[in-house]
């Protein structure tokens, strides 16, 4: 049994302030255990939140501070 990572291109949803889409690379697993309804910081644990945000809606982290300010101070 390999224990190799399978990656997955995935096309982001449309950002709601630019309306650009991203190409990411995704481990496959964890992207289907994602889709199957676990939560996206369990599946997808290393991700920064800029880019747990870009897989699930599509916002950019630069879009995202456009429209609600820095989250860095929190």
């Amino acid at each position: 049994m390999s224990s190799q990572v399978r990656t997955i291109e995935i096309l982001t949803p449309r950002c709601m302030v630019c309306g650009d889409n991203t190409l990411m690379t995704v481990d496959a697993e964890r992207y289907v255990a994602w889709k199957d309804g676990m939560l996206i910081q369990d599946a997808f644990s290393e991700l920064s939140r800029d880019q747990a945000e870009l897989i699930k809606t599509g916002t950019h982290g630069e879009c995202w501070n456009k429209m609600f300010g820095n989250s860095d101070d929190e």
